[in-house]
């Protein structure tokens, strides 16, 4: 049996231990098995799924905001919230059939982004793939709301007004494009108008007019708004020039027209196209009574025409729960160029009362007082009326002939003899009308045919017919009355009008 030492037991230990550490050492430098290709870091992605349109599970580290507006369900809250970036998403997620994979490509540049849906027989599998290394989702909403910001920022920038804001120390900090095309003495003059500047909750807008750089062209004029944020004062410069000139234009024009009419007999009042009264001048304040200071606040047509009828300058309406609808319908004429009516009034004046269409859906009332037209053709028809009852007690029977030989009028005893009615045949009735009646009347003369052309000689004459069965004789006169008319006269013989006159007297 060998015997070791303690100082070889030792020593054997110490050199198993080193070739227990080499071997250790070599088996660490030895080439390991390659890992699988489940075991590689597989590119950041997020799922969601859909049965129908509502979101029954998902693993996105956030999910689209909370929006009042936005649509009811998940599906399409999904689509709003990822459309900026993959266009337009199917409407209905069971439009896509079963097994079917539909992948969409971000449409924005140099964005590697990419979503995938598929179809499974229950449910609808939504992956959203980034190129960066953190969640899908999160990438996804900074993207989305850097997209929130950008928007109102370029819609600012490229606004057609100027818009510019003061910090609270009153400086400039930042404007628009519109803005900076002005040039610095023309914004401070703009935002001098405003001082001093509102308080929070208020807002003010002034009209102000900026001068031509060069002086060469009219000034132009804005409505000027402020509004404060918490960045200080935001002003909003919108350009109304052609309004304004427009305006002036317009202003100018009623002016004109203001001057043409005033001394005009004539009343004038012209209604816009809201109804309004936009323009009157003198004679209707004198025919109608109404004060200026109601005409000059711009009643409107029901009103006025109301105030008119409360001054008795107007007929007062028969049924006044109409009233409201016979006034709507003589605008709707007159608009129409249609309207035209008479007003007797209570003091015996007569007013004519005419509307016209005036452009852009105005309306204009005339208003005449045809008192003396009136009274002239009273007085006419009253010396007509005297006239022809003079003629009428007249023993002749007497027509009046035109020209061109047509009956004017006639006395009652002209009527009687001939058989002619003067109020109906008086418009047709010519000298050939008149010898056919006179022939067929008294058929045993020949006084008839040449009468026509005798009286278009132009010379008076005075013939005698004998009447049938001895009752006596009428003498046939024409007689030139001036300007082409003749007066034609049948009447009974002088003689024998002078013996039946000194049988009566006698």
């Amino acid at each position: 049996m060998v015997t070791m030492t303690i100082m070889e037991i030792a020593t054997l230990l110490a050199g198993a231990m080193l070739v227990s550490l080499a071997v250790i050492w070599l088996v660490g430098r030895l080439p390991g098995p390659a890992p699988s290709q489940a075991e590689l870091p597989a590119a950041p992605e997020c799922h969601f799924l859909f049965r129908g349109a509502t979101l029954i599970d998902h693993d996105a580290g956030v999910l689209w905001p909370d929006d009042s507006n936005a649509p009811n369900d998940d599906w399409s809250r999904f689509r709003s919230w990822l459309g900026f970036r993959f266009g337009d998403l199917p409407v209905d997620p069971l439009s896509i059939t079963t097994g079917e994979s539909l992948t969409f490509d971000s449409t924005l540049p140099d964005d590697p982004a990419r979503l995938e849906l598929h179809a499974s027989a229950h449910s609808l599998r939504a992956t959203l793939q980034e190129g960066g290394p953190s969640c899908p989702a999160h990438l996804h909403e900074g993207r989305r709301r850097l997209m929130v910001l950008d928007v109102p920022r370029a819609a600012l920038h490229a606004a057609p007004q100027p818009v510019w804001i003061h910090g609270t120390s009153g400086h400039l900090i930042w404007q628009n494009d519109a803005a900076r095309a002005f040039r610095p003495e023309s914004i401070a003059r703009m935002t001098a108008a405003l001082s001093p500047l509102p308080e929070p909750t208020e807002a003010r807008t002034q009209r102000v007019s900026v001068p031509d750089a060069n002086g060469n062209a009219p000034d132009r004029w804005f409505d000027l708004t402020v509004t404060r944020t918490q960045a200080g004062h935001a002003f909003y410069a919108c350009d109304v020039s052609a309004l304004v000139s427009a305006e002036t234009a317009q202003r100018d024009f009623v002016q004109t027209l203001g001057r043409t009419f005033a001394d005009l007999p004539t009343g004038l009042a012209v209604f816009d196209h809201a109804k309004s009264l936009a323009l009157f001048n003198p004679a209707l304040i004198d025919l109608t009574g109404l004060p200026v200071g109601f005409l000059s606040a711009r009643p409107n047509v029901m009103s006025f025409f109301d105030m008119l009828r409360d001054a008795q300058v107007m007929p007062e309406p028969k049924n006044y729960a109409n009233w409201r609808s016979q006034i709507n319908d003589m605008v709707s004429a007159a608009r129409g160029g249609l309207y035209q009516d008479y007003w007797s009034l209570v003091s015996g004046q007569t007013y004519r009362i005419t509307g016209r269409p005036h452009p852009n859906g105005a309306v204009a009332f005339l208003f005449e007082d045809i008192t003396p037209e009136i009274s002239e053709a009273r007085n006419h028809r009253t010396e007509m009326d005297l006239r022809q009852a003079v003629i009428d007690d007249l023993d002749a029977a007497i027509a009046v002939l035109s020209p061109d030989h047509r009956l004017i009028f006639c006395n009652a005893g002209f009527g009687a003899l001939l058989g002619i009615d003067p109020d109906s045949s008086i418009a047709e009735a010519t000298l050939r009308d008149i010898i056919a009646a006179c022939q067929a009347r008294f058929p045993q003369t020949n006084a008839w045919p040449g009468l026509e052309r005798k009286i278009a000689t132009g010379a008076a004459a005075t013939q005698s017919i004998t009447l049938a069965d001895g009752a006596g004789r009428l003498d046939l006169r024409h007689t030139p009355l001036g300007r082409g008319n003749t007066m034609l006269s049948l009447c009974h013989h002088a003689a024998e009008g002078a013996a039946l006159m000194h049988e009566h007297t006698g």
